[in-house]
């Protein structure tokens, strides 16, 4: 390899990553927002930013066509929702999405906090290991 080679290979990567990391969205922050709302409803367990399937590019298809035509991201979502229930978003709206925000966080903070407990009361428990000469035993033979 010549030195020219050796410096013009990660320029050329530079220069073509963001094609390369551009994905189905084409860098469109709010279709990539509008595509990370919605589960595809083939499988129902990733989102249409990551899914591939036939019926996931056409729901990313008809996303593209309600933002040329103008529709506000809530009138995309009301008619995603009428059309598949709540089950197309991928973070759920109301008490179930409020419960998926803060649960996790609140439950690892009580593991934790069970957890320093229960180091704490094994620290303050007297060891019960004698430092006391070994007994003698017996012979048997």
């Amino acid at each position: 390899m010549t030195r020219r080679t050796v410096f013009a290979c990660p320029l050329l990567l530079l220069a073509i990553s963001p094609y390369l990391r551009a994905g189905p969205a084409h860098g469109d922050p709010r279709l990539e927002k509008l595509f990370g709302t919605f589960i595809a409803p083939c499988c129902w367990r990733a989102n249409l930013l990551v899914h591939s399937s036939p019926q996931a590019d056409e729901l990313r298809i008809r996303i593209q066509q309600l933002v040329s035509a103008g529709k506000s991201d809530e009138e995309i979502k009301a008619e995603f929702v009428r059309i598949y229930s709540l089950r197309i978003l991928a973070l759920p709206e109301g008490a179930r999405g409020r419960w998926l925000t803060w649960a996790p966080a609140a439950f690892a903070t009580a593991g934790l906090g069970l957890l320093a407990l229960v180091l704490q009361r094994l620290r303050a428990q007297p060891s019960s290991v004698s430092a006391g000469p070994l007994p003698v035993l017996p012979d048997f033979e």
